[in-house]
Parts: structure tokens; sequence; C-alpha cells
């Protein structure tokens, strides 16, 4: 499944107007309510435990909310590549069960990423990566981006389906 229904998102600077082949976007349904979903997703700390893409993750101000910042890092796109990616980023949209959206702005580089949420019935949720980028340093190293972004949206949704197998047993 490609396509992931919501708002487009904005940031603080403002929304990025996609570009083949952004937004890098996918969605997996899966067997567990949205709200069990949301409850697990609000926990950031433990992101990495079903989340392979992610190291570490923290909320400065401690509860993810709009305003708050998200501190994180990467695991690198494949194993045995030596780096952490570390990131920054402002909750710009907070819509329980539905949506979290943040917003990364460095010098150069500008990216929107939501994570989405959607209840289909008492059992079933759809879970969705949604990013986008723009500036002269992402187009400097578009190529690593959009591997980075295959890469988290990939992770994220298999990570999901995992958590919604592993809240059945």
């Amino acid at each position: 499944m490609s396509d992931f229904a919501g708002p487009t998102p904005t940031g603080r600077r403002g929304a990025i107007a996609p570009a083949a082949p952004l937004p890098i976007a996918d969605a997996v349904e899966l067997a567990m309510p949205v709200d069990r979903l949301w409850e697990s997703f609000l926990d950031v700390e433990r992101w990495p435990e079903w989340n392979r893409c992610i190291w570490r993750a923290r909320v400065r101000e401690g509860a993810l909310r709009e305003g708050a910042t998200l501190i994180w890092a990467f695991n690198p796109i494949r194993r045995g590549y030596p780096y952490k990616l570390p990131a920054r980023a402002e909750i710009v949209e907070f819509e329980p069960h539905d949506r979290v959206t943040w917003e990364v702005s460095a010098p150069g580089f500008h990216a929107l990423h939501s994570y989405r949420f959607a209840g289909l019935g008492p059992e079933r949720s759809r879970f969705g990566s949604w990013e986008v980028a723009e500036g002269p340093t992402y187009r400097a190293m578009r190529r690593f981006w959009l591997a980075h972004f295959r890469y988290v949206c990939r992770e994220s949704l298999a990570g999901a389906a995992a958590l919604a197998r592993d809240s059945r047993t």
C-alpha cells in the first residue's frame, strides 16, 4: 500500500512541495487497535525496541506533544557502516490517534516526517510513514537521503507490524 490519506504536513517553515521521488511514503495495516498502537508510539524511549532504524530516542521535554523537541539517533542504513546519525526535530503536529509530524531545520536542509495512524475497526489499524526534504544540503546528498528515507519508512512499517504481532502474544 503506497498511499496514506491525510493532510499534507506543514512545518513552522511551511510545506515542502514534493517532487518525484518524494514523498517517501507507505503504510501497513495491523491487527492491533489504534489506541494500543498510539500508546506504544508515545513511549519514545522504547522506539528502538520495535523500530530497528532507531538507535536511541527521547523527548527533551519528557512527553511527546506539539512544540516538544525530539532527539534521536539512527542506526546506519546497512549493517557494518560505521556511523550513527544524530537528529533533532520539533514536533509540529500532534493529533492523538491520527498523526505526529516533526520538522528538521538545519543550514541548507529542511525536512518533514509524519507518522500517521488510523483506526480500521475495533482490532485493526493502519500505520504510515511520510517524508519529504528540500534545500541545497539535501540536493547535494540526495542519493544518501533518499536511501535513508526509504530505510526509515521500511523499518518503521516492519517494526509496527512486529509490534502488532507481539501484542497478540
